[in-house]
């Protein structure tokens, strides 16, 4: 089960990189407790356990690449 510490970290990072890509999204529209939400979920389907936060924050921006089609 993600922390509440992890999920911080994400929203976090989404604020400080707001300008960048499709960050803007998760600084708007996820909360600490959505974003906690979301990485159970992707940890019961992976059945792997986040153990940083950047693979946490890794999670979302493929996330954010997928709904968006961007590509790098």
């Amino acid at each position: 089960m993600a922390s509440m510490a992890m999920a911080q970290a994400v929203l976090d990072h989404a604020h400080q990189y707001y300008d960048v890509g499709c960050w803007y999204v998760v600084a708007e529209c996820w909360d600490v407790l959505a974003i906690a939400e979301e990485l159970d979920r992707q940890e019961e389907r992976s059945a792997t356990p986040f153990e940083l936060e950047t693979a946490a924050i890794a999670h979302f921006h493929s996330l954010l690449d997928d709904r968006t089609g961007a590509r790098h």
